[in-house]
């Protein structure tokens, strides 16, 4: 098997990455869009004027097919009662490839590229994502309630 990983800002993905994204590598929600959706649609599908705070992705390719993607950007959250800025890792791995450690390839990505420290408090917001940050040696792994 063929592996290429990129890492990429949010902030300058391809038309490929976003449509990839959007469409096939997110969670689908008939009430709402998930993080990523609405953070695609600000910068790209409906764009809203302005900066946009950058959030590192690893984009994993199987055989030339864009098959998951890893995140990471500063979170503010709350660790032991007092409010610190986490590293997030969000992720999402297509339902047909999953339990091959294809997000696990890209978060090492993101650490081996300096992008995610795993001495600092890391916030996840799925049981999966949690888990994943263990494996990959991550010291402190917070379970958030998604609050975006």
């Amino acid at each position: 098997m063929n592996f290429e990983i990129r890492i990429k800002d949010i902030n300058h993905l391809a038309l490929t990455d976003v449509v990839g994204i959007y469409s096939r590598l997110s969670w689908p929600d008939s009430e709402s869009a998930s993080s990523i959706q609405k953070e695609l649609e600000k910068r790209y599908i409906k764009p809203i004027h302005g900066p946009h705070p950058p959030m590192m992705l690893a984009l994993v390719w199987q055989n030339g097919v864009f098959v998951a993607w890893v995140g990471t950007r500063p979170w503010p959250e709350k660790f032991k009662g007092e409010p610190v800025t986490a590293q997030t890792v969000e992720c999402f791995t297509a339902l047909e490839h999953r339990r091959k450690g294809l997000a696990r390839l890209g978060l090492q990505a993101l650490i081996s590229a300096g992008l995610i420290d795993r001495a600092e408090i890391v916030a996840t917001y799925a049981a999966p994502a949690l888990h994943l940050a263990q494996q990959c040696g991550c010291k402190q792994v917070l379970l958030c309630e998604a609050n975006t």
